[in-house]
């Protein structure tokens, strides 16, 4: 039996969802553009959250990448439990 919680699930449409998408593309483009050396540079002290201290620019680059990472397996997972080519489960 489905989720009560899945059966109620909002349905995007795809140009609303595509404007939403491009529209934070937009936006976070803009602010990084703004980011100096100088910013990029500053040390954050991120212990209380387990990072440890590392630059801001050190902080963006472990996000991004590591955003990528996961998506990137999660595809792989969902294809391979579909049949298609993904990791071998």
């Amino acid at each position: 039996m489905p989720c009560p919680s899945m059966s109620s699930r909002r349905r995007w449409k795809k140009p609303t969802a595509r404007g939403y998408a491009q529209a934070v593309h937009a936006a976070t483009d803009a602010y990084l553009a703004t980011l100096t050396d100088e910013d990029l540079a500053r040390v954050l002290d991120l212990t209380s959250v387990g990072f440890g201290q590392m630059t801001v620019g050190a902080l963006l680059n472990r996000m991004v990448l590591g955003h990528v990472d996961n998506m990137t397996g999660e595809i792989s997972v969902l294809k391979g439990l579909q049949g298609a080519k993904g990791y071998p489960i």
